[in-house]
């Protein structure tokens, strides 16, 4: 008997032995397809190349349009693309009138105008047994071939480094659907702060300081299942290992109150808004000073190793945690748990 699956992304197994053994015609123009830790497909346009991706919003109740453009946007730029045209099925609850679509479009008009993107097609309904609007983005973005990245292509000795922080998107959707219940443990303060994290998502100027740099050998977003899965993605779409600190791993004060009063770890929530570069050591210091003089707050996490290296993640405490197959979400785990109370 098959066991069920859980609420988040589809196992890795599953990716493979279900999913990628059913992908249609082969083509040549593919340059990347579907592959763990890969979130954008390539598609090669002769001296350009076009970067394609999807991507739902299904957890947040808020910001549902302003968010599915920038996640998609981000894993456009984590290709060193920039992201140029949105698409997207808009999936509405019954009880939804025409204010709702309106708040949504409002939304994603708001987002597109930020990154200068066009909204050029999608699709509208009403669908049953649904409790909330879900938002299915989809991003096209265009860049000269020599230019764009993959998170598989990262090198023993290079440099790990993260941008803005872990834990920013989870730290905002927990922050304003669990509000009430955060309030008898954390100040208002830390709350209107950590609900603004929002506006941190998106990472396409830190993607193409990242490139204009060079010397970067892979990119990736963690998003789901957070900082943890992240490097987990990284490290298996490049077949290495790696050595990461956690006390080298910005956890902003906010992320960390509200991760602390639902006993939750950071590291293992939802962390759209961060970056993961991987570039060779030797520019490592030239890439932090460019973020910096863009006001983009980065560190040095760590290093990529051999494969046989393993993949470990050294806690604050000295403890060693060998990072497996990623598992679900936190963030999961705590508003499903607080939907079963209601």
């Amino acid at each position: 008997m098959h066991m069920p699956l859980r609420s988040g992304k589809v196992p890795p197994e599953s990716l493979t032995n279900v999913v990628f053994k059913y992908l249609g015609v082969p083509s040549k123009k593919l340059l990347l397809g579907p592959g763990i830790g890969e979130d954008a497909a390539i598609v090669d346009m002769g001296k350009k190349v076009l970067v394609v991706t999807t991507d739902p919003i299904t957890w947040a109740t808020e910001n549902v349009g302003w968010l599915s453009v920038h996640i998609n946007a981000n894993d456009v730029a984590s290709r060193g693309a920039r992201p140029r045209w949105y698409l997207c099925s808009i999936l509405l609850h019954e009880r939804s009138n025409r204010t709702v679509l309106r708040g949504i479009m409002r939304q994603i008009d708001k987002a597109a105008r930020e990154l200068d993107v066009t909204v050029a097609g999608g699709h509208t309904e009403v669908t049953p047994g649904l409790d909330r609007p879900i938002v299915i983005g989809f991003m096209i973005g265009e860049t000269p071939r020599k230019r764009f990245v993959t998170s598989g292509g990262a090198k023993p000795g290079d440099a790990i480094i993260l941008t803005k922080g872990a834990g920013l998107e989870g730290t905002a959707i927990l922050a304003t659907e669990l509000l009430n219940r955060l309030r008898e443990t954390v100040n208002q303060g830390t709350l209107n702060r950590a609900r603004q994290f929002i506006r941190k998502i998106s990472i396409v100027q830190e993607a193409m300081t990242a490139v204009n740099v060079g010397c970067v050998h892979a990119l990736h977003d963690p998003t789901e299942g957070g900082l943890i899965t992240g490097l987990w993605e990284l490290a298996e779409a490049s077949k290495t290992g790696f050595r990461v600190e956690e006390k080298k791993v910005i956890v902003p004060p906010e992320t960390r109150a509200v991760c602390e009063a639902l006993a939750i770890d950071p590291l293992r929530v939802m962390s759209s808004g961060a970056l993961l570069i991987a570039c060779s050591n030797s520019s490592s210091r030239r890439m932090l000073s460019a973020l910096e003089k863009e006001r983009i707050p980065a560190s040095q996490i760590g290093k990529i190793v051999l494969r046989r290296e393993g993949r470990i993640l050294t806690r604050r405490d000295g403890a060693s945690l060998h990072v497996a197959p990623p598992l679900s979400d936190d963030l999961y785990k705590i508003l499903g748990k607080e939907k079963s109370l209601r």
